[in-house]
């Protein structure tokens, strides 16, 4: 499937192309900071609705939104609700997640095991309560790696991949937790010590997809290493092999600070995969002033339009574009907020003075990585 950067408008009505849009976001990381801004003691209850209120337009208007929930809802009667370096957060989090247009959850991660055994079952109960799709993870080995979803008339598949690390004995671990012989097949992860049998095992899924009627295939990955703003040589013998393999968009996440998007072009030059290496941190309370590190503070949602001449079947991807996202952080009635917003708007008025000079900033930061390998990416 070849990618196009633009639809003429003439040659749309004339050819009867539909179109649909989807968005991406970067991680969902609900540190103790946010955890506390969000508790009502009042009414011993949590919301985190403000947190995503001024990006919502966007997530809502796509056709199908994802997004990575990294961390556990375990609830709180045996875990207790908890931030860095094992994340519990309320169900709240997801009613949010819910509520500002969110579909799709990717749930493989390195903090997917933050709660043991018990979390991870309790976490996808909590997303299927609320209808969220969920991509990562299956709930048994019956079900299947992936999701077919049929957006207007356009099928789908989309499917997500985790890394892994070496736990004790030898086995495939997650922040240095092994993975049970429970959960392990419930699971789709890759080692780099593995690649070559996990290739095999992406290569499967993406034969099933085909054979289940995807005319597009979507990998969300979980991959790279943390702060860096280039992609890790793992990281591009992957991407390398899917566009390989035929899959038509890759987006990332983990790095927790943005990396470029890529155009990669198969080996026989019949192929064409945006990949974005890391979306960075979508909500998080990672900040200069708690870890010296501005980067963190920058995200984006991407979008991927996808077009198909109804007349002829062909389905063609445009390039994406993509949203600038920061985090602001304002202090009120002596508690700190932290909220998601557009970089491209510098004179909102939630913004502070010195918010406006630095989601500025943001803006800078954010365009000078996603745009540094391709100059067919351009904001939204």
């Amino acid at each position: 499937m070849q990618v196009q950067k633009e639809v003429n408008i003439e040659t749309e009505k004339k050819d009867n192309i539909k179109t649909i849009e989807i968005a991406t976001t970067g991680d969902i990381l609900i540190h103790k900071e946010i955890l506390a801004t969000q508790y009502n003691e009042s009414t011993d209850s949590y919301d985190f609705k403000n947190t995503l209120q001024y990006v919502k337009e966007y997530l809502s208007n796509a056709d199908l939104t994802i997004s990575n929930l990294e961390g556990t809802l375990s609830g709180i009667e045996n875990y207790g609700f908890s931030g860095y370096p094992s994340f519990n957060a309320p169900d709240e989090l997801a009613d949010a997640m819910k509520w500002s247009g969110i579909d799709v959850v990717n749930n493989m991660n390195n903090h997917s095991l933050d709660r043991d055994i018990r979390g991870f079952y309790r976490t996808r109960e909590a997303l299927e309560n609320r209808e969220f799709h969920i991509i990562g993870t299956r709930a048994n080995a019956g079900e299947n790696r992936y999701i077919i979803k049929d957006i207007k008339g356009i099928k789908l598949g989309i499917i997500s991949y985790s890394y892994t690390m070496t736990a004790e004995g030898g086995v495939r671990g997650l922040n240095g937790t092994p993975i049970s012989d429970e959960i392990y097949p419930l699971m789709n992860t890759f080692r780099e010590d593995s690649l070559e049998e996990d290739f095999q095992n992406m290569k499967d899924e993406i034969d099933k997809m085909k054979a289940s009627g995807a005319e597009v295939i979507i990998f969300y990955m979980h991959w790279g290493d943390e702060y860096e703003l280039e992609p890790n040589e793992t990281q591009i013998k992957i991407a390398k092999f899917l566009a390989n393999n035929g899959v038509d968009i890759t987006f990332a996440t983990h790095p927790h600070s943005l990396q470029p998007i890529d155009i990669i072009k198969s080996e026989d030059g019949l192929h064409e995969m945006p990949v974005i290496y890391s979306m960075g941190n979508f909500l998080s309370s990672q900040r200069t002033e708690r870890i010296q590190n501005p980067y963190t503070e920058d995200g984006v949602i991407v979008f991927v339009k996808i077009n198909k001449n109804e007349d002829t079947g062909e389905v063609k991807v445009e390039y994406p574009t993509y949203l600038p996202t920061w985090v602001n952080w304002y202090g009120k009635d002596g508690q700190l907020f932290y909220e998601v917003v557009p970089a491209t708007i510098d004179d909102a008025s939630y913004l502070t003075e010195e918010g406006k000079v630095r989601v500025t900033e943001s803006l800078n930061r954010t365009k000078e990585i996603i745009e540094s390998y391709s100059d067919k990416i351009k904001i939204r």
